[in-house]
């Protein structure tokens, strides 16, 4: 990823609707599937830190469930390589934790510490090599110390190997999907269930966050290339987004044919188009409601099937709609 996409993956976890997909999608256990996300609180990570300064990479949640807190903490890595020491890492970062709680008294009933769940979300290529328990760190003790010994443990997410979460219905194993893909087959599945989940009500409050990560991702070539002329971005705009609009076009002619329109082929594929073109705009316009403006239906009713793929090129770069269209 490059650091805008980076940035842009960790803010999707500022939501507590990805939060709560993390959990339930990858977590084993039944109360996660019952959690609301007014449960979920965000807490200041700002302790977790070396000689006072703030780590920004980390995100610290709090769950309430059952009527106490579980603290999530989440270390978001996004290293190529396993990190060797991350149990170690981990169990002084929850040391610090506790150790800010008690400072700030924000312990529970009967002036405990919480429980912790620490998460590590892997996007690395290669397999994840590192112990996932500070035990795996250590010599083995002498007898009779065992019990002595610290045996921190976290969660381990890997992208490019999940086989927990339903691809089907978790977002967050959709986008693990899309980040994997190997074909063009795999990205148009990927893509079609990307954009038929973002549309429930539940991700709602965090579907800008979800688009904005997706159009950063497909475009995320450009912040590396030496790019000084619009002819040359075009290019590599053509270059970079075959896939996607071959996926574009793949929906339009299933769209058209689902319609059972007996025109042909063009007209079947200038229908798919105009369906399409519309899902765009009213996927990134939540607040139309699914009702576009008439000029803008107008326009593309009359548009040929050039000048809609156009648009769609357009719209998949991030050109405002009503800029497209010459609105207001």
């Amino acid at each position: 990823m490059t650091r805008q996409a980076d940035t842009l993956y960790k803010q999707l976890f500022s939501h507590p609707e990805i939060l709560r997909e993390l959990l339930t999608g990858f977590l084993a256990v039944d109360w996660a599937a019952s959690l609301d996300v007014g449960a979920f609180e965000r807490v200041n990570a700002s302790y977790a830190s070396e000689r006072g300064k703030a780590r920004h990479d980390d995100m610290v949640w709090r769950v309430n469930v059952g009527g106490e807190w579980l603290y999530v903490y989440i270390l978001l890595e996004f290293q190529s390589r396993s990190e060797r020491w991350m149990a170690l890492r981990m169990q002084v970062y929850i040391g610090l934790l506790y150790q800010d709680l008690v400072r700030q008294r924000r312990l529970s009933w009967g002036r405990k510490l919480p429980p912790v769940l620490p998460v590590v979300l892997y996007s690395g290529r290669q397999p994840w090599r590192a112990p996932t328990e500070l035990a795996e760190l250590s010599l083995p003790p002498p007898q009779g110390l065992e019990a002595y010994q610290p045996r921190q443990k976290y969660l381990l997410v890997e992208q490019r190997w999940n086989q927990v979460a339903d691809v089907n219905s978790n977002v967050l194993a959709i986008i693990f999907q899309l980040l994997c893909s190997q074909s063009d087959a795999e990205m148009r599945a990927a893509l079609r269930l990307f954009a038929e989940r973002v549309k429930a009500p539940d991700l709602q409050p965090a579907r800008e966050s979800l688009l904005r990560w997706l159009q950063t991702t497909l475009r995320l070539e450009f912040s590396e290339l030496d790019v000084d002329t619009e002819e040359k971005m075009d290019i590599l705009f053509n270059q970079r987004f075959k896939r996607y609009e071959d996926l574009l076009e793949y929906e339009a002619i299933e769209k058209g044919r689902k319609k059972g329109l007996q025109e042909g082929l063009d007209e079947g594929l200038r229908q798919g188009l105009r369906q399409v073109l519309q899902d765009i705009i009213e996927l990134g316009e939540p607040c139309s409601q699914g009702h576009l403006p008439d000029t803008i239906a107008a326009k593309i009713n009359a548009a040929n099937p050039d000048q809609l793929r156009e648009w769609i090129k357009s719209l998949a770069r991030g050109v405002n709609p009503n800029q497209l269209f010459g609105q207001g």
